[in-house]
């Protein structure tokens, strides 16, 4: 649910140059302008009030300044200047400098990032864990996993590491160059791939989880002394606790087989819809015609999570092959070339092609590397069926949003794929008749359409999916909105057509029932 993170103006704390962290005035703590408060990244196009209210943020600047200082043993009047750096999908993230040079980084999570305490005591334990293992990641210089102190937010205080972003110089790094980075890559992957856990879960330090909550202990290592303080507990993904999923009695972890994990996502999603589910327009506007507008019944979709339970024990691979999927060079292991007629073509299309030439070459160095350095990871990816087993995974456990098509149509191909997928003893234990699976993969191929209609005036206007915006071209964004709304009105052919089209168009602010 991240966004990417967007770099801003420095902006100083203050009205004057700072030569320490000055003492901020009462009212100007809780100004509602103050952008340390505020998401000043980017704007939306629609629903803006709602996005803006669920990063809006306040807490104790002044406090902030101290914590800093604490965390790198100095006074807070050795700070000189404070900014705020960036912000991303989950966390507003600042820059506190000191008078001796030295930059310290403080991370504090919106109000709408999720799970609460959880999210920063895992991520500050996983860090740790890592760092230790020899990762190349910050240090943790102080954090809090609760919003019930002086500063009045969660907090993850870090230092500054100094470097250039990897898009900001890969498009001008030599072949060499670049094979070293991903090389680097793999070589980080191949220190994760030999961490053993008894279980799969999220990180934390043990004392850190409620006494009730379940933990299983990491086990000691022999030439890592630390390592008995962590524990593997539940997990933290965003979708555990999503939509008052927090309040279900799911199985969040920590799981102790593949089969386990594939099981509680589609409970959980079972028990959501049995508590709050309720009839409803699909969340896409332009689906409702393919329900023949009518309010879509969560029945529908509690019965493809019952078949997807049957079908999700089997869904562990058993049978190794490479496989990879998108692309004809990558998937056949190719070295990748430009295209013969490369020097004929036009300037636009050689970019294009010269992407793609980037693309693939990416592929081949990291498959390559990775099948030398890493051959467990290689032989995981070539699974047979793996992308399919995947998409039914990360299908069944999505949010139900009015949509009963995609978790059934996912099904069918696996039942159509069976052979390949399960062990020959297994039967398939759902069966669809030819007139469902006709109605739901034309169903599907209708709504693949409109989907990519909806990227393509999404692309026209310059918005990503959540209608995000940069700050410089949001009216322009605005006035190519209104011109498309305006062009794709014009085909409706009635009075009715055209008002229904205006109520449903999905590029204004409406009611979200998510």
């Amino acid at each position: 649910m991240c966004l990417r993170e967007k770099k801003i103006p420095e902006i100083p704390l203050g009205l004057t140059p700072l030569v320490f962290c000055p003492i901020i005035h009462e009212a100007k703590i809780h100004d509602s302008t103050n952008s340390f408060f505020n998401y000043t990244s980017g704007r939306w196009l629609y629903n803006e009030h709602l996005r803006l209210s669920e990063r809006q943020l306040y807490f104790n600047i002044n406090e902030l300044c101290h914590v800093v200082a604490k965390s790198v043993g100095l006074p807070h009047t050795d700070i000189v200047l404070v900014t705020k750096l960036a912000e991303g999908g989950s966390y507003r993230i600042f820059e506190a400098t000191f008078r001796n040079g030295l930059k310290a980084i403080a991370r504090l999570p919106y109000p709408c990032t999720v799970p609460r305490e959880y999210g920063v005591a895992s991520e500050v334990a996983t860090m740790e864990f890592l760092r230790m293992h020899g990762i190349p990641i910050p240090k943790i210089l102080d954090w809090s996993s609760s919003a019930f102190n002086q500063l009045g937010s969660e907090y993850i205080i870090m230092e500054r590491v100094p470097g250039r972003e990897l898009a900001d110089t890969w498009h001008t790094m030599t072949f060499k160059e670049r094979m070293a980075v991903v090389e680097k890559i793999v070589d980080i992957e191949r220190i994760l791939f030999g961490i053993r856990f008894p279980t799969s879960g999220s990180l934390f330090f043990k004392g850190s989880l409620d006494p009730d909550v379940k933990s299983v202990d990491m086990p000691d290592h022999d030439s890592l002394e630390d390592v008995g303080k962590f524990c593997i507990g539940p997990s933290t993904e965003y979708l555990w606790w999503y939509q008052k999923r927090n309040e279900l009695a799911a199985n969040r972890g920590p799981w102790k087989s593949s089969e386990e994990v594939l099981k509680a996502v589609g409970e959980r999603e079972i028990l959501w819809l049995q508590r709050y589910g309720e009839k409803r327009y699909p969340r896409e506007p332009f689906y409702r015609e393919l329900y023949h507008g009518q309010k879509v019944d969560p029945q529908a979709q509690i019965q493809h999570l019952v078949d997807y339970l049957k079908v999700a024990p089997h869904l562990v691979p058993k049978v190794e092959q490479l496989n990879n999927y998108g692309d004809d060079d990558s998937e056949n292991f190719r070295r990748p070339k430009l295209a013969e007629d490369f020097a004929n073509m036009t300037s636009s299309d050689k970019e294009v092609e010269m992407e793609r030439y980037r693309r693939r070459q990416v592929h081949y160095f990291y498959l390559g590397y990775t099948s030398d350095l890493n051959k467990a990871h290689f032989h995981a990816m070539g699974k047979h069926n793996l992308v399919l087993r995947n998409q039914l995974y990360g299908t069944a456990g999505r949010p139900w949003e009015g949509d009963n098509t995609s978790l059934q149509v996912q099904l069918i191909k696996t039942v159509a794929e069976w052979s390949e997928i399960a062990s020959p003893e297994d039967n398939c234990p759902v069966r669809y008749s030819p007139a469902e699976v006709e109605e739901c993969l034309d169903r599907d191929a209708k709504q693949n359409r409109v989907n990519e209609q909806m990227q393509q005036v999404r692309d026209f206007i310059g918005i990503n999916i959540d209608g995000l915006v940069p700050n410089e071209e949001f009216e322009s964004a605005r006035a190519r909105a209104e011109l498309i709304k305006n062009e794709l009105a014009e085909g409706a052919d009635t009075d009715e057509q055209r008002s229904e089209f205006d109520r449903i168009w999905p590029f204004q602010d409406h009611e979200e029932i998510d």
